[in-house]
This record gives structure tokens, sequence and C-alpha cells, in this order.
């Protein structure tokens, strides 16, 4: 495999100017704070008049400024823009501090986007030191900060850096990895430059892993988004430069002539980018010298040489005096072959290109046969060397992938189990909830249909006492009317009957009064004025029935004593004490219901538990309210003691309709007294006795 490592070197380069990171956070910042002392003095020492005394005080000056800054936010700022201008800060120490300080002030703002440039500058600057572990881990420091974000941009560009140094340490399998998920990240987003780069990348590590189908599809596919930029000639000759490499490794030499003719082709290839004209050149006198083609060889090795003496590329130099010895030991010029291997082997050691200095050795153990043990020793010595660095490297990165990983897996096991107890959270919290809610609606439901079996109670009760009061209406209007009509009957026959007869008799007696001697006629004055007091005694009489039967018989109070002279155990004896003047059927009808029934109610308590020889009632008037006072000489209660039993909550409910107030006072041995106070006027839209005056 023939100039692998300048083209790799190369290649490589072409591929970090293609993924030079691009952070919309810092740029912004840049933008807002362009005036601000630390941006002029990053300007000024881009200054070509500025002196190199200059620029190493004006980091100095810039950190202080930074570290002086009381605001947080600002110092974090001030440190993440000296962190990113790594061209700024030429002291290695200096640049170490500041991007700590950007990295503990931007943890302390709790500016994870912040946090994860100044990881993503501290790698570069690693990657730039030539220390790829450490640029390695910080570069996945940043990326997993990203992936959490999901900046799909940024993470694909992570994703390629760390293949890019994966593919230096031939970790190859783990540098194809990272490209395809640099590559989903870049498709998400549509970004044709950045894809091109990663198809670019598989290529060369698939090439590097000899399967060369899938290493020029590769290629392919770079070229297809290629052509979906504003890309450049020299970026698609690159491209066509590295397929034919791979038609070259793969021994497909006049697939790899056409293209590397290709490359030449390009227009001002040799101004515009010399360095690869140089590889061009190198690679297709290598492909003709494998073709067995020697025709202008050596015109095309020494115009290359020539242009990598003028670029100072001494690696890739001695890729070039290698293939210029191959060809003059193809020519059997051993002596010159032997001469141009050893210019190769200087050139390898000075550029350290250690991959080209074995190629060399191994070269020369067979072109020197008298110092083929020594050539062969020195190839084994560094080889193993080599092998063994590579197996550290190999063992360095598989432990920070490891790392990694089980970091990763603790925080997905930490968050899973963080998951599962907030859904168990959720899960009991949704059952309380639900429990609750279900002893609610219980509850409301239980309550609901006790109010309203209350309300159906209280109706009912209304309804009935309102029909059993009507009837004892009707009933006492009967009576009163049948009163009244006996009443009136008896007063016509008075007026009609008796007094048409006396009169009768008292004119018979004018007459004869006529006739009559003295004596006589002064008996029969008498007799007449007897008969006259009669008269007038019976017209009254007549006249005080006549007016009874007309006038409205007090019903309320008649109703109570009836309730009263109703009782069948006649051991008690009833009082009822009220204000005959006091027009009580005045009283409003639910008033007049209500008390009744309570005076039942109480009446029949007394009956049944009191054993009392006397009840009493008395009904008074007190300004607006009705009062009333039924006592008994029980035995009585203790009324803290005990339930409340149906009468006493039938009490409440009915004096609570009257909007009124009861008391009852009791004591052991001493009788019950329950007094009633309800307002005859509550308000305006009552009715009260005095509407009815």
């Amino acid at each position: 495999m023939l100039n692998k490592p300048h083209f790799s070197i190369i290649l490589l380069l072409l591929l970090c100017i293609g993924c030079s990171k691009i952070e919309p956070t810092k740029l912004t910042q840049e933008k807002n704070t362009s005036k601000d002392s630390i941006s002029i003095w990053i300007a000024e020492s881009n200054k070509p008049e500025t002196t190199e005394e200059q620029k190493l005080v004006l980091p100095l000056k810039a950190f202080n400024l930074a570290e002086n800054t009381n605001n947080d936010s600002l110092k974090a700022l001030y440190f993440s823009k000296l962190s990113y201008n790594q061209n700024f800060i030429t002291d290695n120490l200096l640049y170490r501090k500041i991007n700590k300080n950007a990295i503990s002030a931007n943890i302390r703002i709790n500016d994870s986007i912040g946090l994860a440039n100044a990881y993503w500058d501290l790698a570069d600057f690693y990657k730039n030191k030539i220390i790829r572990d450490s640029a390695f881990y910080y570069y996945g420091e940043a990326l997993d900060i990203f992936e959490t974000t999901e900046d799909k941009y940024s993470a694909g560009q992570l994703h390629l850096k760390m293949a890019v140094i994966q593919m230096q340490i031939k970790d190859y399998i783990s540098s194809e990895a990272n490209t395809i998920k640099a590559i989903e990240h870049f498709k998400s987003i549509k970004d044709d430059k950045r894809l091109f780069s990663s198809y670019n990348l598989l290529g060369i590590v698939l090439n590097d892993l000899k399967e060369y189908d899938k290493s020029l599809a590769y290629y392919n596919e770079a070229l297809f988004y290629l052509k979906k930029t504003s890309n450049s000639n020299i970026d698609e000759a690159s491209i066509i430069n590295n397929i034919g490499v791979t038609y070259r490794n793969n021994k497909q030499y006049p697939q790899a002539i056409e293209n590397f003719e290709k490359v030449l082709s390009t227009n001002n290839l040799y101004t515009k980018y010399p360095t690869l004209y140089a590889k061009a050149i190198s690679n297709l006198a290598t492909s003709k010298l494998y073709n067995q083609d020697t025709l202008n060889i050596e015109r095309l090795l020494i115009k290359a040489i020539e242009t990598k003496e003028q670029l100072d590329d001494t690696g890739s130099l001695a890729s070039s005096y290698h293939s210029y010895a191959e060809y003059k030991a193809y020519a059997r010029d051993t002596l010159n072959a032997i001469a141009k291997a050893k210019l190769a082997e200087e050139l390898s050691i000075a550029g350290n290109s250690n991959e080209q200095l074995l190629k060399t050795w191994q070269y020369l153990a067979v072109l020197d046969k008298q110092n083929a043990a020594e050539y062969f020793t020195k190839y084994t010595a560094l080889n193993d060397s080599l092998q063994t660095e590579e197996r550290k490297q190999l063992n360095k990165f598989a432990r920070i992938r490891f790392e990694t990983d089980e970091f990763i897996a603790e925080n997905i096991e930490l968050e899973s189990e963080k998951e599962v107890l907030s859904k168990q959270k959720q899960i009991w919290i949704g059952i309380a909830i639900g429990l609750f809610l279900f002893g609610l609606s219980i509850y409301i439901i239980i309550n609901q249909r006790a109010k309203n079996q209350k309300l159906q109670f209280d109706q009912q009760q209304q309804a009935n006492n309102q029909e059993i009061f009507n009837l004892m209406l009707m009933q006492k209007q009967k009576v009163d009317e049948v009163k009244r009509l006996e009443q009136k009957r008896i007063s016509e026959e008075l007026h009609d009957g008796v007094l048409g007869k006396m009169l009768g008799a008292r004119m018979i007696l004018t007459g004869l009064n006529k006739r009559a001697t003295d004596e006589a006629i002064q008996e029969k004055s008498k007799a007449l004025g007897s008969l006259q007091e009669i008269e007038n005694e019976i017209r009254s009489i007549s006249h005080e029935l006549s007016h009874s039967a007309y006038q409205k018989i007090n019903n309320f109070t008649d109703s109570i004593e009836t309730l009263l002279n109703n009782n069948k155990n006649r051991n008690i004896k009833t009082y009822f004490h009220f204000n005959e003047d006091e027009n009580w059927d005045r009283l409003a009808g639910d008033i007049k219901i209500n008390v009744y029934r309570i005076i039942q109610e109480t009446f029949q308590n007394a009956i049944k538990h009191s054993k009392c020889t006397n009840f009493e009632i008395t009904f008074y008037r007190n300004d607006n309210n009705f009062n009333v006072i039924m006592s008994d000489d029980g035995i009585g209660y203790n009324v803290n003691k005990g339930k409340k039993g149906i009468g006493i909550r039938n009490i409440t409910s009915r004096i609570d309709k009257l909007s009124g107030s009861f008391h009852i006072d009791s004591s052991e041995g001493k009788g019950t007294t329950i007094s009633l106070n309800i307002p005859v006027k509550v308000d305006n839209k009552k009715t009260s006795i005095n509407n009815n005056t």
C-alpha cells in the first residue's frame, strides 16, 4: 500500500477542516459582546503589527479581567470566549487554567451548553498536542451533553471527530461505528456537507480494512452528497484521488491510472492545492509502475519530489523517494535504488513517519543483502514497539469506552429506577385519589339520599299536617254551622212565637185595662209591666243569639282545648291559659299547624313517660313573638345524657321551619318544661297577627 500514510494524513487534514467546530451559542455571545475588552484584545493580537511581546501580555490581561469579574454569567462568558480562541492563548499552562475556569463557571451557572463547549475546546487542545486519549475522552464528555440536548449538528461533529481519532490508532471497527452515528445525525438535519465528509472517512476506514468494494461505495456516496453542496473542484479531486488509491490497493491499476489522470486534469490544481497535485503525480507514477508501464515514470516522480520539497512535506517526500527506489530497482539499477531508499529512510526518521520507515527497512533488507540482517533487526524492533504502543492505545481507548459505557449504563439504570419509582408513585397517587373520589362519591350519594328522604318526609309530614288540620277545621266548621243554625232557629222561634203571643196578651190586657176598676187597673198595669219586661228580655236574648250565630268561632284555641279534653287518662289534669282578648286565629296557618303538632307530641310524651298528674299550657304574646310554655310535674330527666329521641328531633325540625327556638328545662324528679319562641313576623313577607287586624 504505497503512499498510504501521506494520503491518510492529507485526507484527515481535509476532513478536519470540513468538520471544524461551529458553535452557534458562542458565536452569538461573541457577536453580542464584540465591543468588550477581551474581544478587542483578541482582535489586536491577530494584527500583523502586534509584536510577540504584546501577544504574550494580552492573554494575561484578558485572564485577569475574566478572573476579577464578579458576575458569574459574565465570568462564564469571558472564560468560554478565551477557551474557544486557542490561538490567542499561546501558553499551555495558562490555557489549561482558563479552560478549567470555563468549566467550573459554566457548572456554577448551570449552563450545560457552555460546559459542553468547554469540554470540546479542551478536546481540541489535546488533539492539537497529539494526546489522542485525552482528546477522545473530552470529546465524549461534550458528546454526552449534546446528545441529551438533542443538538444533532454538534453531536454529529463530535462522533466524527472521535471516529477520526479511532482511525488514527487503527481501531477501525469503532471508527466505522462512530462515523455511522454521525451520518445518522447529519441525515436527520440534512447536512450534505457533513455527510460528504462522513462518507469520505468511511471510505478511508474500509480501504484500510481492505474491504475495497465497500470503500468505493462509500466514496461514491461522498461524491453524491458533495454534488448537492456548493463544492469546489478541489474537494471532488480529493475524493477521486482516494478512489484511485483504493483501485491501486486492490491491484486494479488501469482504473487507478484513469482516476489519477482525472485528478491531474483539474483546473489550476497545482496553483490551488499543490499538495494534492504532488500526491496525484506520485500515485499515478506508482500505479503505472505496478502496471509495468514505465513511460514517463521517472519524470513524474522527479516532479512530485520537487513539489514536495518546495512544500517542505517531509513525510510525504519519504514516500516519493521510496517509490523512486522501487522504480530504480525495477530498472535493475540496484545502487541507485539503495541510495533512494536510504534517502527515504532519513526522511522517514526526520518526519517521525514510523509506518514509512518500516516499509523502507523492509525494502532495504531485500535490496541491500549485505546489511539485510541489520535492517531486519531494526524492522522487527520498531514493528514490535509500534504494535505494543498500538495495543496500549487500543486498551486505553477500550478502557475509556468501557468507563463511558458503564457510566451511561449506570445513568440509564438510575433513570430507569427513578422512572419505576415515579410510575409507582403515580400509581399509588392514582389509587389514593381514586379511593378518595370513590369514598367522596359514596358519601355524597348517601348524604344526598338522606337529604332527599328527609325532604320527602318533611313534605309528606307537612301535607299530612295540613290535611289533618283542614279536616279538623272542616269538622269544627260543621259543628259551628249546626250551632249557628240552631241558635238562629231558637232566635226565630222566640221572636216569631213567644214574642207574638206575648204581644197579643199585652194587647188584651190593654183593652181590659180600659174597662176595669182602679184596683183592677193597678193589677193589670203591674201585669203589663211584667210582660213588657219578659218581652224585652226575650228580645235581648234573641238578639244575642242571633249575633253569636254570625260571629267567627275561636277554632285554634278550641282545637287545643279539644286535644286536652280528649285525654283518656283522667288521672292527668290539664290547664290551658291564654288571653281571650287576643285573636289567636289570626296567626299564620303554618304556625298554628306546627304548634298544634308540637303540643300534641309533648302531651303524648307526658302521658306515656312523665308519670305526671298535671299538664299545663300557656300562650302569650311578647312584641312580635308568639310564646308557648308546656310543663308537667312528672319525673323529669337529665337533658345532658342520652341521645335525642324522635320527639325532640320532630320539635327541632318544626321550630326550624318557623325560624324559632325552643328550650327544655328538666331534671330528675322536678318535671319538664318546654318553652317555644316563634317570631310572628320574621320579615315583610311573613304573615303575622297584625296583618289580619
